[in-house]
């Protein structure tokens, strides 16, 4: 256990076993006192080290103000076992640490997730399985439906974000397989990103045609219309099994505008239950994907652009899971 400071302390390295036998890796922060607590799961795919604060304050601030925090790598990644296949199993996966996580000492029993782009994928998945115990989440610049909001835009490939992401993902594939070579040419499809989009049919590019790699990518790119490849994978065709409170959040200028926008007017429209539909929230404002702040390229909007994320979520979740109020 280490000391955070004011009474936090970070235990890492915790284990869920899944049901297939997979072990998943979180970090836990734990408040001062004694709990039980309320808990926030934040499940993602870049380290659970980063936590996603390059958006939200690090987790030790949300343990400061009374609950506790698990910050999960997610299947493939980071600590935990398994294959990485981009939004497959993250519904099963969720649901299960949720399980999971209601029998943990640390916690009351009351759970809601947050994070942003693939985290706020994994809660949307998470929530449509239903689980005991979620009773609140915050998916921000996301997609409920990955083929209209996330890779496609009326047809075309969004393909500086699709390959970019794609190659960033497939780095760390590569590192965990040992395959010297396509990671010397991932590595240098990474740093020279102009040159990404040079190489034409994209499903060819150097970098991700290497068939010893996952084929998610390449996936992607031959699946070029809406179909059962991308809702099994979404929650476009499930929306009516997701029950809970969500707090959107969605960006002038982000790459997944579109998604986050249609998602939120999908579960005011056709979520499981009217208590659903009707705690639908929805905050745009003049953001790009990373940072969230008062500048978009060259331009400063101003400080009414510097909205404080981190207060909005502290009200959302101690509305929800500790009864504020508020």
């Amino acid at each position: 256990m280490i000391d955070c400071g004011n009474g936090v302390r970070l235990e890492r390295g915790v284990k869920c076993r899944l049901s297939d036998g997979t072990t998943l890796v979180s970090d836990h922060y734990y408040p001062p006192g004694e709990g039980p607590w309320p808990t926030l799961l934040m499940r993602q795919p870049y380290g659970r080290d980063i936590a996603s604060t390059v958006v939200y304050a690090h987790p030790v601030w949300f343990a400061r103000h009374g609950y506790h925090v698990a910050i999960q790598d997610v299947r493939g990644r980071g600590g935990s076992e398994g294959t990485f296949s981009p939004f497959w199993t993250e519904a099963r996966d969720g649901a299960q640490t949720i399980a999971w996580l209601r029998g943990h000492a640390a916690s009351n029993g009351r759970i809601g997730m947050y994070g942003f782009s693939y985290q706020g994928a994994t809660q949307l998945l998470a929530a449509a399985e239903q689980p005991e115990g979620l009773e609140c989440i915050a998916p921000h610049m996301t997609a409920a439906d990955l083929y209209h909001g996330w890779f496609y835009y009326q047809g075309a490939l969004r393909l500086s974000s699709s390959l970019g992401w794609g190659i960033q993902m497939l780095r760390e594939d590569v590192r965990r397989l040992g395959l010297r070579e396509a990671s010397n040419r991932l590595e240098a499809a990474w740093t020279n990103v102009r040159a990404q989009a040079m190489q034409a049919p994209y499903g060819g590019h150097p970098a991700i045609a290497d068939l010893d790699l996952p084929d998610y990518v390449r996936e992607w790119f031959a699946h070029r219309e809406s179909g059962d490849y991308w809702a099994q994978q979404d929650v476009s065709a499930r929306l009516d099994r997701i029950k809970v409170p969500a707090l959107h959040i969605a960006g002038w200028f982000d790459t997944y505008l579109e998604g986050s926008i249609a998602g939120y007017l999908a579960l005011r429209a056709g979520a499981g239950s009217e208590f659903a539909r009707a705690n639908q929230y929805l905050v745009a404002g003049p953001w790009v994907h990373i940072p969230w702040g008062d500048r978009v390229g060259d331009v400063n909007l101003g400080e009414a652009a510097n909205l404080d994320t981190d207060k909005l979520l502290l009200r959302w979740f101690d509305h929800w899971l500790k009864d504020s109020g508020g």
